[in-house]
């Protein structure tokens, strides 16, 4: 198979990769008919609450465990756990016989009986090359609650990671998820998928970056809360170093100062002495009043007249609209910025087709090395093609051995090749239970030496 990238356009062959994917759609969607299976069980934000997906939140030693476990169930030759905030992926490549989600669900009871029980009601189950599909769309942000973010890719890495450590990824899971990673690049690339905010916090820090020079930036956060934490996180990213975080208990500023390192946690009190210096304010507070005001904040900003920007995010809103009273304060409320996350989230939306198509394209090249791994279909055809040269040699020079010696010199050209070729044939077919990891990866080499018509593979 020779398969080359021009563009956004995967050719194989020197055709395009979707008219090729049309005319062999019932091979590609069959998936590896051996004596193993692609599974997928999993739960996902689509249909389990957060409340529930919590207690099925494991640490990495409990996810090291269990693909522990399943190693040691005989059934599962390849393992990966993929753990986020929003799902619960078991990848598995196991015997064609077993019953995944039994196994499954004894491996989560033992790690307790609420988890047990929302995995038996919630979780789903995925096979063949549809399990494929589902990674290279996780990969690629498009089975993400907020499509396009890139922290799943790293996750997805992560994951495949911890596989690896416990050698739990080999042959099948070593190309399945190398191949997600490059949807995930190809994807963000390729396509605006991931173009513009699309949450409040990080809009918030956006409009923040395109107004104010972070990095040599004084900024006050106002709030400890979630919103409030992610905003810090994201101005700390964008290079800003010089940072106070206010809040109402002032422990838990000090905190979230102490997590992110080059901040400080100070009091409400305290904030009228950091708006005479600052150049940027952030406030998401739960407060049922403003917390900044033209009066409250009149004395401590006398004098003063360089750029002040202040964007509320707050719902009650944190500052005060006579805070533009000011002709140096210029204030964004979050309404402002849902216009700009809208119109983010519509351009992103428009960008999921050609996503998608992406995501088939690498879909069918995977498909198409998966199915070269059955083991009969290549010992027929490495045998046929060992004959058919044999045969076009022995006509090519029967001529030299005199009339009547074509006959033997075909038939000792095609005993040459078949006692060539029982060593490798030998190797494939060894052993009467399911391909060994040895036997696929023979199976592999053979096609992209013998079988390929790029010897390099893909």
């Amino acid at each position: 198979m020779r398969q080359r990238a021009i563009g956004a356009c995967w050719t194989l062959d020197g055709e395009p990769l979707r008219c090729y994917a049309v005319q062999l759609q019932g091979v590609f969607l069959r998936g590896y008919d051996g004596r193993m299976k692609l599974v997928l069980d999993n739960l996902t934000y689509h249909d389990c609450p957060v409340e529930l997906r919590e207690k099925v939140t494991f640490a990495p030693e409990q996810r090291q465990g269990m693909l522990k476990a399943l190693h040691h169930s005989g059934g599962v030759s390849e393992a990966v756990i993929l753990q986020t905030c929003n799902r619960l992926e078991f990848y598995l490549y196991a015997k064609k016989d077993l019953d995944c989600r039994a196994l499954l669900g004894d491996l989560l009871a033992s790690q307790g009986k609420e988890a047990a029980s929302v995995w038996t009601r919630h979780s789903r189950q995925t096979t063949g090359m549809d399990v494929a599909r589902h990674l290279f769309e996780v990969a690629a942000g498009l089975d993400s609650q907020m499509v396009g973010e890139n922290q799943i890719l790293a996750q997805v890495k992560a994951a495949y990671t911890e596989s690896l450590e416990s050698h739990m990824s080999k042959l099948i899971f070593h190309r399945l998820f190398h191949h997600a990673f490059r949807v995930g690049k190809a994807v963000r690339t390729q396509t605006d998928i991931n173009c513009g905010a699309v949450s409040i916090g990080l809009a918030a820090v956006e409009l923040a970056r395109n107004k104010v020079n972070l990095r040599h930036a004084r900024a006050l956060v106002i709030g400890a809360g979630e919103n409030a934490e992610l905003v810090v996180r994201y101005l700390t990213k964008a290079g800003l170093s010089n940072l106070v975080i206010a809040n109402r208990d002032v422990e838990k500023a000090r905190v979230m100062a102490r997590r992110f390192g080059t901040a400080r946690g100070i009091g409400l009190p305290e904030i009228g002495g950091q708006l005479r210096d600052v150049d940027l304010v952030i406030s998401s507070t739960a407060a049922t009043e403003p917390v900044l005001t033209y009066d409250n904040a009149a004395w401590h900003l006398s004098g003063r007249t360089k750029p002040l920007l202040i964007i509320d995010i707050a719902v009650p809103r944190d500052v005060d609209p006579t805070m533009t009273r000011f002709d140096f304060v210029t204030l964004y409320n979050i309404d402002d910025l849902n216009e700009q996350i809208g119109a983010n989230r519509d351009r992103r939306n428009r960008e999921v087709p050609k996503a998608r198509a992406i995501v088939e394209e690498f879909v069918s090249v995977f498909s198409q090395w998966y199915e070269s791994l059955d083991l009969v279909p290549v010992i027929a055809r490495l045998t046929q093609a060992g004959l058919d040269l044999a045969r076009s040699e022995a006509r090519r020079y029967a001529g030299d051995f005199g009339d009547g010696n074509g006959e033997k010199l075909q038939a000792f050209a095609e005993s040459l090749v078949k006692k060539m070729l029982h060593g490798p044939i030998s190797v494939i077919k060894d052993g009467a239970g399911e391909p060994t990891v040895e036997q696929l990866a023979a199976v592999d080499l053979i096609n992209r030496m013998f079988l390929s018509q790029d010897k390099g593979g893909q």
